[in-house]
């Protein structure tokens, strides 16, 4: 154990702090409706900041997939304070989306519906799935 502690030293880390080398970012691309994830390494990626408030700062173009012959950019800005904690962030040609959001756009763009689901759909209106359904009678 003590091993183990002089080495997370020796890396410049205190014993028992955690790591966090990455962060993930997810955004959902306007031009094909695509969700897109990359990772910024927080040690080797950040820049010093020439805004006052923020310590750090990154820039990812991430590149969509070229899936259904649809190509596309989406550029995110990131700002970080000195501690590598994200202050704010600005997404150029897309929309930024939680891990969880972009989990059901990924299943939402990997299994799109099909035309029967769609008409269905289209039938029951807006609002169809908020609906208390009518008991048996």
């Amino acid at each position: 154990m003590a091993f183990l502690k002089r080495l997370l030293g020796w890396l410049g880390q205190a014993a028992g702090e955690s790591t966090r080398r990455t962060l993930s970012v997810y955004v959902l691309s306007h031009r094909c409706q695509e969700p897109l994830k990359a990772e910024v390494d927080l040690l080797n990626a950040l820049s010093l900041s020439d805004e006052p408030d923020a310590a750090y700062y990154a820039r990812k173009v991430i590149e969509g997939s070229g899936a259904r012959r649809c190509f596309t950019r989406v550029e995110v800005e990131l700002w970080f304070d000195g501690q590598r904690r994200l202050l704010r962030h600005k997404v150029h040609g897309g929309r930024w989306l939680t891990a969880e959001e972009y989990a059901v756009e990924r299943e939402r763009f990997l299994h799109p519906p099909t035309a029967a689901e769609e008409e269905d759909d289209a039938q029951e209106g807006p609002g169809a799935a908020n609906r208390p359904s009518e008991p048996p009678g």
